[in-house]
């Protein structure tokens, strides 16, 4: 007979008391960091491909104008400024109104992203730009997906 009972070895018992805690940080943390898509594509496009491709710096004061082809119809060439569709014609009214909706200061921060079908001809291009010009929007990004390299580019690069 031993002098010392054995005590039965258990498990300690979790504490749930801080989780609902860390899961509604974890909850505001997503909310805060993650963008909505405020303008909707209504345009079916399908982007070029670039070599040197950059973010835009800010998105608040961004003018995005869409030029492809309606969904459905290879044939009809549609453009869309922010959410509505718009002709070619309007385009410089349409960018002179979204420019006097903002601030002064933002203004001259004012940045168009062009997110153009790699299949539409460049006069239509052209006169896009002509149409942005005359209202005044200057600063233009064109949009692209990163070109994927491959094993040509790889070997260009190490012989340098």
């Amino acid at each position: 007979m031993s002098i010392f009972k054995k005590r039965e070895k258990r498990l300690p018992e979790l504490n749930m008391q801080s989780l609902p805690d860390l899961i509604f940080t974890v909850l505001f943390f997503f909310m805060l960091v993650t963008t909505m898509r405020s303008v909707p594509v209504k345009v079916k496009f399908q982007s070029p491909e670039g070599t040197v491709v950059s973010p835009l710096k800010k998105q608040n004061t961004t003018l995005y104008v869409f030029v492809g082809y309606l969904p459905g119809n290879r044939d009809s060439l549609a453009i869309q400024v922010n959410d509505r569709y718009v002709p070619l014609g309007q385009v410089t009214a349409s960018v002179t109104a979204y420019r006097d909706m903002l601030l002064p200061d933002e203004r001259e921060l004012m940045t168009v992203s062009m997110k153009i079908d790699r299949k539409v001809p460049m006069g239509v291009v052209n006169e896009v730009k002509m149409a942005l010009r005359e209202a005044g929007a200057l600063r233009v990004h064109y949009s692209a997906v990163r070109q994927p390299k491959t094993s040509l580019d790889v070997q260009k690069v190490g012989k340098n």
